[in-house]
Order: C-alpha cells, then structure tokens, then sequence
C-alpha cells in the first residue's frame, strides 16, 4: 500500500500544521483526520490504510499544540496543554487549512470527508457544518462541548443531504454515549448511524478494541462519497 508523505501547511491564523498524507492506488475522494487529546496524526495510521485500500487518501494531521505543529510561522513554541478554551477551539482553523490543502490537490468538496475523535469528532462535525457540500462525517466518542469545541451547535446546522456516523463505547466512556445520543437527536438529516459499543475505550482507541470498525468506517465513508447528490 502507498506510504505517507510528510506534508505542511500554514493556517490562515498563522499556525504551522505539519501533516501525514497517504493516496489511494485509485482515488475515488479523501479524507480528514483529526485526533484526539493528547494524540498525534499517527494515531491514525491503521484508518489510512484501511481507507486507501478502497480508494480513499486522507490527510492526518497534528492539531496545532500537538505532535508537530508546535510553532507559529514566527517560531513561537505553543503548548495545547497551555491553551485556553477560546484557544482549542481556535483549532478549527487547522481542520479548514487541512480542507483547502486537499482542495488544492484537485479534489471536489463533495468527494471529501472526515473522521474525528473525542475532540477531534467535535471538529469534525463543526468543519461538516461549516460546508454544506461535504458528504459525510465519523465521530469517535464526541462531546457536547469540548474545551470550547461546541458539537451541538453544529449538529443544529448540518444539512439534510448530509451523513454522520457516530461511535461510542458503553461502561467505560458512558459520557460520550450520553452526548452521542444527544447530538443524534439534534441531527435533522437523512442518513445518520450511531454505533454503541461496549469495553473498547475512548476515541481511536476503540478501533484498536474492535478488529472490525476500522474497516466498517473505510467502507461508510466510502459508500457516502460515492452515492452524495446535492
């Protein structure tokens, strides 16, 4: 299968992201990745292939203050574990430099996707919001409001034609299943999934805990890029 590439972008705040980029033999669209915290954009390397062995390259990226991307194009250090709410939420800002980096590339919007965890998963949702003609989003364990990072709002504005699927694990992440059903609720669209399961952890940890939902996911957002009509 293809290897990542090292990749880097500015934001438009003046944030260096520094990013995994790995193509698919066939492309039939892409893919954002955004991780939890604390995490790297490596903690997605398992979903990059399984998404590349159907076709679809994605992007993974670190969140600025993690990983990485730790320094503003003016070389000043940053921290995430020194950022305020208003400053994680200003993470957002990375999710849409990652979405225009792929946009340059030639891909259609309607041919991009993303999966999130924990606050990634919040992100996520806000960038689906933020544009109408994506098709679809995978949230791995979200919260109402992340650190700043407001999923339920976002989910208020999420367009009919579009697709979340959301995952959660019961008895050891019993918070996020709560705020899982929660933002299903709020979801006024078509097509949404929520997938609850038990003992597996938080975040991308669950794919790790279940042999089966990497590929399950690959073949959802798969499936959504090649069937979305506006």
């Amino acid at each position: 299968m293809p290897r990542g590439q090292r990749i880097e972008f500015t934001t438009d705040d003046g944030i260096r992201i520094v990013g995994n980029w790995t193509t698919a033999p066939t492309t039939v669209g892409a893919a954002i990745l955004l991780h939890m915290m604390p995490s790297n954009k490596e903690s997605w390397d398992g979903m990059q292939q399984q998404l590349a062995h159907r076709g679809i390259a994605s992007l993974a990226i670190d969140l600025r203050g993690h990983g990485e991307s730790t320094q503003t194009v003016e070389g000043a250090a940053i921290d995430y574990r020194a950022f305020t709410d208003a400053e994680h939420a200003e993470s957002i800002q990375d999710a849409i430099g990652a979405h225009a980096w792929i946009r340059a590339r030639g891909i259609e919007d309607d041919r991009i996707g993303t999966i999130g965890a924990s606050v990634g998963a919040n992100l996520s949702l806000q960038l689906l919001q933020q544009n109408p003609t994506m098709p679809c989003a995978v949230l791995l364990s979200p919260g109402l409001d992340y650190r700043g990072v407001d999923a339920m709002n976002a989910a208020k504005y999420v367009t009919p034609e579009q697709s979340v699927f959301i995952v959660a694990s019961a008895e050891d992440d019993d918070e996020s299943v709560e705020a899982s059903e929660q933002i299903m609720d709020a979801l006024e669209i078509e097509t949404k999934l929520f997938k609850r399961l038990k003992r597996v952890g938080h975040g991308t940890a669950m794919i790790e805990g279940d042999a089966v939902l990497a590929g399950e996911i690959a073949d959802w957002v798969r499936d959504r890029i090649q069937n979305f009509e506006l």
